[in-house]
């Protein structure tokens, strides 16, 4: 059982959670005791929209969307979270139901951390507490830029900026970017606001010149900077250049 892992190992593993690797192991150690360890299958509903729930998750192994659904079923994907992120840290600060749905993509690892033991940490370890916020400004950029996107950009561009975002969750190989387990066309699509056969229009141009190739869920980007050159030539530059977008 995960819980039952040696604290040496309960270190090593929540580690990997970006925003606890600012963590001492004193604090890390009484954090770990209050965890509770959660398996997902793909497709579970991890959160639910406008739950009052005030836990905080950290996504050991995985991948889940964050989305909001209209009343007539339509998907809107905000971020996707890989292993490594967090989750559900607004509800914890603000006490206010859960801004956003979180769906599995994936199977995958929680640590469920509940809301007092999350701000205590806070409370207690200034360097936390600046990741905390940290996080959660390089989220209102992100947001930002989508929002400008959305308003200023044809589909194509913002398909554009969509992938430069996963190139930073990328892996670097001998070709260019590799995006493992890469997100559908029906998922970029909802990520941008866009159909999905205006993202496979423009997915298919981008691997006819020759800037991408994808091979079902794997996505091998050949040329991002001819992709972040176009995105700046029509929509300037913008913070995203900046921005390390692994949230």
């Amino acid at each position: 059982m995960d819980e039952a892992l040696a604290p040496e190992h309960l270190r090593d593993r929540l580690r990997k959670i970006r925003i606890l690797a600012v963590v001492n192991d004193a604090d890390l150690d009484v954090l770990a005791q209050t965890l509770t360890w959660r398996r997902v299958k793909a497709e579970d509903e991890v959160v639910s929209h406008l739950d009052r729930g005030t836990q905080v998750f950290f996504a050991v192994e995985g991948s889940f969307n964050a989305k909001l659904q209209t009343a007539f079923g339509r998907q809107v994907a905000i971020r996707q979270l890989l292993a490594g992120s967090h989750f559900g840290e607004i509800a914890a600060l603000t006490d206010t139901p859960r801004s956003l749905g979180i769906v599995a993509e994936t199977d995958g690892l929680l640590a469920e951390c509940p809301a007092e033991a999350f701000l205590a940490l806070m409370a207690r370890d200034g360097a936390f507490a600046t990741a905390v916020a940290a996080h959660l400004a390089r989220n209102v950029v992100m947001l930002t830029d989508k929002v400008f996107e959305l308003a200023a950009l044809e589909t194509r561009f913002r398909v554009y900026a969509e992938l430069l975002r996963l190139a930073a969750t990328g892996e670097q190989v001998e070709q260019g970017i590799l995006i493992r387990d890469a997100p559908t066309h029906e998922a970029i699509a909802a990520s941008i606001g866009a159909q999905r056969e205006a993202v496979n229009r423009e997915l298919r141009a981008l691997a006819t010149d020759g800037l991408i190739q994808q091979d079902r869920r794997e996505m091998l980007i050949l040329n991002v900077e001819a992709l972040r050159e176009a995105l700046r030539r029509r929509a300037g530059t913008t913070t995203s250049d900046a921005v390390d977008w692994r949230l």
